[in-house]
């Protein structure tokens, strides 16, 4: 089975047709929070509730990558597709970073409620996006140990104009007029490279650049 996990403040609708053509594939939204501060819990959670099995194939995006990049220390993962994330906090921007202290002070809730006005996929999931886990997860992505030296083979999709995430050391497939939020607006292209790899998987991914 592949697994999506989308960023946060996201749902399943970060990975909208044709992520749904690839095999087995299904997308979870975050767990309902209970407390949990790294994201190694997260990813356990995600493990026992959604059946998470050795062998299966992890996508993640954003947050969702790095929560992926946890469950690779939990189960046997052969294949971890990383969109738009990161397998080390210090590839995240500097300067959230530097705000990251301030999260307790930023106005989520009014944030999602006004975000709730807008007739958009992102600003709805933002504005059903539970406060708490946001809140937390902010912390814990800058005191993540990030993904080490895992096993699992890591291709990286990843967006040239990334603000969140700007200069990942390697990219398999480099879309150069692609942000953060490549899932969605570059959905197509992702789907194409992974089904491309899937198919020659006795062969090593080699870097690609698009414009």
């Amino acid at each position: 089975m592949i697994h999506a996990l989308p960023g946060m403040g996201g749902d399943h609708r970060m990975f909208p047709d044709p992520w749904t053509n690839l095999p087995g594939f299904c997308t979870h939204d975050w767990p309902r929070h209970q407390g949990e501060r790294t994201l190694s819990e997260v990813a356990a959670r995600i493990c026992e509730e959604h059946g998470v099995v050795d062998g299966d194939i992890l996508i993640g995006a954003s947050l969702g990558g790095m929560i992926a990049c946890e469950i690779t220390k939990l189960r046997k993962i052969d294949t971890l597709y990383l969109v738009g994330s990161a397998t080390s906090r210090h590839e995240i921007s500097r300067l959230l970073a530097v705000l990251s202290p301030l999260v307790d002070l930023a106005p989520l809730e009014w944030l999602r409620f006004s975000a709730g006005k807008v007739p958009a996929d992102l600003a709805q999931m933002f504005a059903t996006a539970e406060v708490s886990f946001v809140r937390q997860m902010c912390r814990a992505i800058f005191e993540w140990e990030g993904l080490g030296a895992a096993s699992t083979h890591c291709v990286r999709i990843h967006g040239g104009r990334d603000l969140i995430i700007p200069h990942p050391p390697h990219a398999h497939l480099l879309l150069e007029d692609a942000g953060h939020l490549i899932s969605m607006t570059h959905a197509g292209r992702c789907v194409e490279f992974i089904e491309a790899s899937q198919s020659h998987q006795a062969t090593t991914v080699r870097p690609r650049h698009w414009a």
